[in-house]
């Protein structure tokens, strides 16, 4: 690959989909090219170099699934012990559902822990606190028998790396992976650990102009689930980790615990993220691929890892815009049509609605839909449905057949989200909406 061929079509992608700065790096046995385009704030001068930090967002898991990992593979955790075992906090009398979750059901959402909870300790935030609030809340389903995306989760696995370690964290991540990698990154949370600065994020939204400063709302205590940053060089270094290229791999993690990590979970279903999930990695392609990674989002911002451990090629894209996913999409076909096959997520959805015309149907699928905090409403809409939630997403469903649909967001220029309707078993009717990964109960018919 060209560099200079790879930076201005980069360049030229940016722009379509009104990206302010981008970072792409991509390695492999023959190539390591790493470039930057535009600028850290839209309408200012400071150029975005191949250092300057990002948000990671939800890519952030997989730095604290490998943390987990390299403690396991130490026998400070044991992946497949109750937690109510080992957290004080869930530990005797009175304790909650969430008690006999186990590392393993966290890693790969599989324990059904709701995808978000809020706490109001903005004065004192603290892991062990919400982790003793997550206690008592109901689970979404039976631990490890289905998927559903979990924040709160992996906010519990930063807790329990407190609890192995000792320490905080934040701590442990810098001592045990980001050090040895020669990371420096930056934390959205907490005293700055060097001096990069981070890019402004911007929101992007349809048919209003320019890109729209926005700063990340992240509460402390997800900082284990999103809160780290960095550059598309350090998420390379990251990733051959996991492809076993990087000089430190099998000090910092042997081939059979990264191997461990990269295993799929049988009954993780991801259906509208990926194609499968491992222990805090998500599978793209069909069951043959070996390629694995994960996506991030934050407010203003986008981040994608992709590697193949079969041939230690990996790929990294950073953005600060909302439409930095669009991006990616399009930089996959970029590289796909260069001859880099890298894996990625094929929506389930056919092309063409197939339902939408059925009134009957839509009335069934009127209501309301939790998980913990986020309550997704399906109202009626022209002649269709639209969904919204409490932060401002907002949605128009185009159905297709087996209760699948499309959700074309109208608040912000994003990709469509694919997600489906599922019938309740143990009542007659629709129970169940999966959007995103996370799978949401019904709670009303709306109305």
């Amino acid at each position: 690959m060209d560099a200079q061929q790879i930076t201005d079509r980069l360049r030229e992608l940016a722009e379509k989909n009104a990206v302010p700065g981008a970072q792409l790096a991509y390695v492999s046995s023959t190539d390591d090219i790493s470039v930057a385009i535009g600028v850290r704030c839209h309408g200012r001068p400071e150029p975005v170099d191949t250092q300057t930090a990002f948000p990671f967002g939800s890519v952030t898991k997989a730095f604290t699934a490998t943390l987990v990992a390299q403690l396991a593979s130490d026998g400070e955790v044991d992946l497949d012990e109750a937690l109510g075992e080992v957290l004080p906090e869930w530990r005797g009398p009175g304790n909650g559902a969430a008690t006999p979750l186990t590392a393993r059901h966290l890693l790969t959402h599989t324990g059904g822990l709701i995808g978000e909870h809020h706490t109001d300790d903005s004065a004192s935030p603290s892991l062990l606190r919400y982790t003793a609030s997550l206690s008592s809340l109901p689970l979404l389903h039976t631990p490890g028998t289905q998927f559903s995306y979990s924040n709160a989760g992996y906010s519990v696995l930063g807790r329990l790396v407190e609890e192995a370690t000792g320490g905080t964290w934040r701590e442990a991540l810098q001592s045990f992976l980001l050090r040895p990698l020669d990371i420096s990154p930056h934390f959205l949370h907490g005293p700055r650990s060097g001096d990069r600065s981070l890019a402004q994020g911007h929101a992007v939204r349809p048919g209003r102009g320019l890109p729209q400063p926005v700063e990340p709302a992240l509460p402390p205590t997800w900082a284990p689930a999103g809160g780290l940053g960095g550059s598309a060089e350090d998420l390379i270094a990251f990733c051959r980790l996991h492809t076993g290229t990087h000089p430190a791999a099998n000090r910092l993690l042997a081939e059979e615990h990264r191997s461990a990590m990269q295993d799929p979970c049988p009954v993780a279903d991801p259906f509208g993220m990926a194609d499968g999930w491992a222990h805090g990695l998500a599978r793209y392609g069909p069951p043959s691929s070996d390629w694995l990674g994960h996506d991030g989002t934050v407010d203003g911002a986008a981040c994608h890892i992709r590697f193949n451990p079969g041939t230690g090629e990996a790929v990294a894209l950073t953005t600060n815009a909302t439409s930095g996913t669009s991006l990616w999409f399009d930089v996959v076909a970029e590289l796909r049509s260069l001859g880099l096959d890298v894996g990625e997520y094929r929506l389930p959805a056919p092309a063409a609605p197939s339902a939408a015309t059925d009134r009957s149907l839509l009335t069934l699928l009127v209501g309301d839909y939790a998980n913990g905090d986020t309550v997704f409403s399906v109202r009626p809409h022209g002649d269709g449905l639209r969904l919204s939630d409490r932060t401002g997403l907002v949605a128009d469903l185009i159905l297709h057949d087996d209760l699948v649909f499309t959700a074309r967001r109208v608040d912000t220029a994003a990709p469509p989200y694919p997600g489906r309707f599922l019938p309740d078993h143990d009542n007659d009717g629709i129970g169940l909406l999966q959007l995103t990964g996370r799978t949401a109960k019904r709670v009303s018919t709306g109305g």
